[in-house]
């Protein structure tokens, strides 16, 4: 297994950021954002001047910086200038609800936050409840992007006024702590997971380096947001690691925006999610768009559907590379490369990592069968904040126990089959919702489903599908056993749905931007 190497004194923004300007390319362009250009140099001085500003106005060692902001230069200065500075890094979406920041802050406690102005409506209600941010001391540690008020420090004059004489980054070693990254949150409230200063350059180093292949000549652009550690990565960390440059947009991605700047910056490489992939490919005049300048695409999040995956082949013939990570394990440990795509698998596993899977009493199952997966390499999380039970559950001597059912075929390749929890039970034997829903994804009307179980009359679980349709089909008994009998002639009779329910706009979606299971199944189980 490889093991990069990395001396004891770092800090992985010196790793991701002022290497850039020890090799030379400080006049490189790093960003992209708005019409301008921003150079490595000018976002190496603004890291520098966010990491000297938090230690002056009193950062201590390994304390939290919370990160609430839209995609944009000053959450790459905030984010690498809190870790930079010696502090621990966290982001969380800059959409949620005011009881969402009542939890986070309450979580976190950070000593600063930065924070988007368009966040600030209802982040305000939720700091009236905070001692932290620096309010337990009298000070007020809300720095917002885009304007002040409300008694806040803008970004742009906090950042601007001298650091205080003598306010240097405090000193960081390799296992110090740098970076909390949240879970998705499937199974209850968001934890979490504790990274050190190496977790993200080792997996840089293994997947984004070595097996993917990321270039200086790259251009990267991402539909996933900068909060969520798949884009952290893929258009943030991965770029800046080999002196790529990244397009950056505040704006909610759209199908026809992206287009259009795929169109102007020509980006090498686009970091997308499948439902995201739907929409481009049923976009009005898609076909029409040049997204030529992409040598490949990333997809991770949710699963890919096969069907989904040759539609968009036949489409645009740029190469998916769907993967699957999590926060635990920072990012990506089994994926397909550029040059070897299966398409409805998920690749191979990354050299580097070291993965097993095993039946419900820990023994290894053979090759084909389902098993849990078992996943373990130099980028696992220490723990759960604040969370020893789930931490034991799930996070195990180096092992991430990650809940996840695969299976490897006998050529090395992953097949990912579903949470365990996801899974279920149809006439005594276990079904993959995925698989239900990859073949019902194929049917002419409809636009996107999600299978669960529920339980018939005599209390035996059966697969329930729940379908969003295409414009032009309206939902019908007749269409409902039009659906049915389609998934009876490909499937297996006894995982075809059972029942059919029709919901009129989309599926719910986490923070995440992942279909909520479990909310489906308290409306429709």
């Amino acid at each position: 297994m490889s093991h990069p190497d990395f001396p004891n004194d770092f800090n992985m923004a010196d790793y991701f950021v002022f290497a850039n300007i020890a090799a030379g390319r400080g006049e490189k362009p790093a960003i992209l954002f708005d019409g301008g250009t921003i150079s490595y140099r000018t976002v190496a001085d603004n890291v520098m001047r966010v990491a000297q500003k938090l230690v002056g106005d009193g950062l201590l060692p390994e304390q939290r910086v919370l990160l609430c902001m839209q995609d944009c230069p000053e959450f790459a200065y905030a984010w690498f200038g809190a870790i930079k500075a010696g502090g621990v890094a966290s982001q969380i979406n800059p959409l949620l609800t005011e009881d969402d920041y009542e939890y986070y802050l309450n979580y976190v406690r950070p000593q600063f936050v930065f924070l988007d102005a368009q966040s600030l409506p209802e982040f305000e209600k939720a700091l009236k409840t905070t001692r932290h941010c620096g309010r337990s001391l009298g000070q007020d540690n809300v720095i917002v992007a885009g304007r002040g008020g409300s008694g806040h420090q803008s970004f742009d004059e906090w950042h601007a006024a001298a650091p205080k004489p003598g306010a240097e980054p405090w000193p960081t070693r390799k296992d110090d702590p740098a970076v909390w990254l949240f879970t998705s949150g499937t199974t209850g409230q968001s934890k979490g997971a504790v990274h050190t200063h190496t977790h993200f350059p080792f997996n840089t180093e293994v997947y984004a380096k070595a097996f993917i292949g990321m270039r200086e000549s790259d251009l990267t652009i991402s539909v996933s947001r900068l909060f969520f550690g798949y884009a952290t990565g893929t258009n943030l960390m991965f770029p800046f690691a080999v002196g790529a440059a990244t397009a950056l947009f505040r704006e909610a991605p759209t199908p026809e925006l992206l287009f259009t700047l795929i169109e102007r910056h020509k980006p090498t490489v686009l970091t997308s999610v499948p439902t995201f992939i739907n929409k481009m490919l049923q976009t009005p005049e898609a076909q029409r768009r040049d997204i030529s300048s992409l040598r490949f695409m990333w997809s991770a999040g949710e699963a890919l559907p096969r069907e989904l995956h040759e539609r968009w082949e036949r489409a645009f013939g740029v190469p998916i590379i769907d993967g699957i990570g999590s926060a635990e394990s920072f990012h990506i440990y089994i994926s397909n490369r550029p040059g070897d795509v299966r398409p409805g698998s998920l690749g191979r596993l990354v050299p580097g990592y070291e993965a097993k899977l095993v039946d419900d009493d820990g023994n290894p199952v053979a090759i084909g069968d389902v098993g849990t997966l078992w996943v373990r390499g130099d980028s696992a999380a220490l723990y759960y904040h604040s969370a020893y039970e789930k931490s034991k559950e799930h996070l195990r001597g180096g092992w991430i126990v990650s809940g996840d059912k695969f299976r490897e075929d006998a050529d090395g390749y992953w097949h990912y089959e579903g949470r365990g929890d996801d899974l279920l039970k149809s006439g005594g034997i276990y079904v993959s919702p995925l698989e239900v829903e990859n073949c019902l994804i194929q049917h002419e009307a409809v636009r996107e489903c999600c299978v669960i179980g529920r339980k018939d009359e005599h209390g035996l679980e059966k697969p329930l599908a729940v379908i969003v349709l295409r414009a032009g089909f309206a939902a019908s008994p007749a269409l409902e056993a039009e659906i049915t009998a389609f998934a009876k002639a490909r499937l297996a009779r006894y995982k075809a749905p059972h029942w059919v329910h029709f919901v009129a706009t989309k599926l719910p979606r986490n923070d995440r931007d992942k279909v909520d299971r479990k909310q489906l199944r308290a409306v429709h189980a």
